[in-house]
């Protein structure tokens, strides 16, 4: 039960900066309630005022044939009749409505990160899968985005000094724990490594060549995806090592631990893991 539990656990501070890195979609459904919410009001707050006039000057009018027919002590209304400032009135329920729609996103962000089963966060990743992690290549930001600066800066901080290093020296980081994991038992030497995964290999090709780049002496296979295909599941066993390479946010925790269960039955030894 304690080892399910530590599987499971949310980490608040991934959560936050989870909401964080979509604030592109938590400004646009600010706006968006925000306008409802004070149109909604706006429109509102003029038919109730119009009404308002019709009831004051309906009460006027009562009033005055009251005193034209000499009868004494009537008033124009039992209670005052207040107009409201429709311009007010709309931006107070803007401003809830901004409110509203901030936290009705971000519960659908919280929701989506509890519920979606895939890999969020690399902290605390030996204790959920038992392997190491050897590395984490950030994307490169290749698109210029408007107001890119805002995420250049929630990226600078959730990593710290990590979002510094460029991608490729993040790649040769990699590649030297990598190796290192190669050669961690003398005695048991591994000369073919399977590069395998869960997600498509497109997103990973950088990080394949850039392996073979730096490990010379080790024979690297293409990127593949031994949870979904049976033939190259089997060549499997023409391997002494593997490598797994899966992507935050797209690779599903459970697809992890089975196709690392797929290696260990098969008596292949399980180098680790990078995280791009």
């Amino acid at each position: 039960m304690e080892g399910s539990q530590e599987v499971y656990e949310i980490n608040l501070i991934d959560l936050m900066f989870c909401c964080l890195k979509r604030w592109r979609w938590i400004v646009v459904c600010m706006v968006l309630m925000a306008t409802v919410a004070g149109t909604y009001k706006y429109q509102a707050t003029i038919t109730d005022n119009q009404a308002k006039k019709e009831e004051l000057l309906q009460q006027s009018r009562q009033f005055a044939a009251e005193q034209t027919e000499g009868e004494s002590g009537g008033e124009a209304g039992s209670e005052p009749i207040v107009i409201e400032d429709p311009v007010a009135s709309a931006v107070s329920f803007a401003v809830i409505g901004m409110i509203g729609g901030v936290c009705f996103v971000c519960l659908i962000f919280c929701m989506r990160y509890v519920m979606s089963g895939k890999l969020q966060s690399e902290s605390r990743f030996q204790e959920k899968f038992g392997m190491p992690l050897l590395g984490v290549v950030r994307k490169s930001e290749r698109k210029k985005k408007v107001f890119g600066f805002i995420d250049r800066w929630i990226r600078r901080l959730e990593e710290g000094p990590y979002a510094k290093i460029p991608r490729k020296e993040q790649i040769k980081i990699a590649a030297v724990n990598v190796q290192a994991a190669i050669h961690k038992n003398p005695e048991k030497k591994i000369k073919r490594v399977m590069l395998a995964g869960t997600i498509a290999g497109d997103d990973v090709i950088e990080i394949c060549e850039g392996l073979a780049e730096e490990i010379e002496e080790v024979t690297f296979s293409p990127y593949r995806q031994i949870v979904f295909h049976a033939a190259t599941l089997k060549k499997l066993e023409y391997y002494e090592g593997i490598l797994f390479i899966e992507k935050k946010e797209v690779s599903y925790e459970k697809l992890i631990r089975h196709e690392k269960e797929l290696a260990v039955s098969r008596d292949v030894k399980v180098l680790g893991t990078i995280v791009c």
